[in-house]
């Protein structure tokens, strides 16, 4: 996978990742698509497993960075490690299945980018939710932030039919590995 093409489509998915979902807003409920977990799941259905896991990596840290928590003494604190690690189990899922499904298909794309971004809302609200425990300086409501993280998952399927059309096209600069068929299956 060619890293420079893979930094600048990184740069504007986090671009539109921060300007995007306050428009997009669905209701007062925080219900926001996500425009990096299609492009984790891009580079998931077509890159070897670790340029995979580190970009999963770097994406969900660059989420982290950029979504700080509220305080409960009115500030905000930013905590490296939730979005990251729900980011790498959503590419460790699509690097699961990603042999029973069809790659260059847009509808592919939507629901692997659906069920990765469940993942990832749920790994988000227990680490939280984990880490609010026995702390008291975090204004974190566990059970009030899981259902508006599903809803986003299913919104962001939205997103991943946008971004499948470009991200497609622009899968031969992307330097990805060429996918043989498999030993005993007819090459067409």
């Amino acid at each position: 996978m060619n890293p420079f093409v893979f930094a600048i489509v990184a740069w504007v998915a986090l671009g539109l990742e921060i300007a995007l979902p306050p428009v997009l807003d669905a209701g007062s409920g925080g219900v926001q698509p996500s425009f990096l977990i299609p492009l984790v799941v891009f580079v998931a259905l077509h890159a070897d497993t670790r340029p995979t896991l580190w970009s999963a990596l770097i994406l969900g840290l660059l989420a982290d960075l950029t979504r700080p928590v509220a305080m409960i003494d009115g500030g905000a604190a930013i905590i490296p490690g939730p979005h990251a690690l729900g980011f790498l189990l959503a590419a460790q899922l699509t690097l699961a299945v990603r042999g029973m499904v069809i790659r260059r298909n847009p509808l592919t794309l939507m629901v692997l980018s659906v069920l990765g971004a469940a993942v990832s809302a749920v790994v988000v609200v227990a680490i939280m939710t984990a880490r609010t425990i026995g702390s008291d300086a975090l204004a974190w409501d566990g059970a009030g932030r899981l259902l508006p993280g599903l809803l986003s998952a299913l919104y962001t399927a939205l997103t991943a039919l946008v971004m499948s059309f470009p991200l497609f096209a622009a899968a031969p600069i992307f330097g990805f590995p060429n996918q043989h068929a498999p030993r005993f299956s007819r090459r067409d």
